[in-house]
């Protein structure tokens, strides 16, 4: 391989030759030698070439490398956003079944307190007074509970299913039974055997309820 030197000194003996100018190309005394400067040419020319070639393979393996790592970025990407929907998804299935459990614990407090608000003391128990005050005690300390589990529970954006007297909705109730009321219009949900709970927009438990149906239920 010539030197940058020389490739230029040949470059401008050549043209010294072209410009009928031998004079000029002559280096400290040394006369021109044509065929040995078109030799020089032309190994000069090839080593271009040479250069040429190895310069566009380069080219082609850095282009290569750039698509690997572009595709490589990509599925990179693809795996890390199904990670994160993954554990998205982990989370909200924990949460919902934590949600449920407390929601099957809502059932049995409120229950619980029904039955209390339906409890009546004995004459003698009445007598006594001891009873309902016992009664009572008991009232206000499973409506507190109640209350702060529906605190919990609207923390988490959980909130009831408004279902008595409207229109059979089969996205979010599930009618278990029938009833006649001729005083509601057919459809209508009379009671509630179990409370529908939603989760922003999302159904968390299904309702269900007892429907109105017109005429005498058999």
């Amino acid at each position: 391989m010539l030197d940058p030197e020389a490739k230029e000194r040949l470059v401008e003996q050549f043209r010294a030759c072209l410009d009928g100018d031998a004079d000029d190309a002559v280096d400290e005394g040394e006369a021109i030698d044509l065929s040995t400067l078109l030799a020089e040419m032309a190994a000069l020319k090839n080593e271009v070439r040479l250069q040429a070639r190895q310069f566009k393979s380069a080219l082609e393996q850095t282009q290569a490398l750039s698509d690997a790592l572009a595709e490589h970025n990509q599925a990179l990407a693809r795996d890390l956003e199904r990670a994160r929907a993954q554990a998205a998804e982990a989370k909200a299935q924990a949460e919902r079944g934590l949600l449920l459990g407390l929601l099957e614990l809502r059932d049995r407090l409120q229950a619980g307190l029904d039955a209390q608000m339906a409890w009546r003391p004995s004459p003698l128990l009445r007598l006594l007074g001891d009873g309902e005050r016992h009664a009572r005690s008991l009232r206000e300390g499973s409506a507190l509970t109640l209350q702060r589990l529906d605190e919990l529970l609207a923390s988490h954006r959980v909130r009831p299913i408004a279902a008595l007297g409207q229109a059979l909705d089969p996205q979010c109730m599930q009618a278990v039974g029938i009833e006649w009321a001729p005083q509601a219009a057919e459809g209508v949900v009379l009671r509630e055997l179990r409370r529908g709970f939603q989760q922003g927009t999302v159904l968390l438990r299904t309702a269900e309820v007892i429907v109105n149906k017109k005429g005498p239920v058999p």
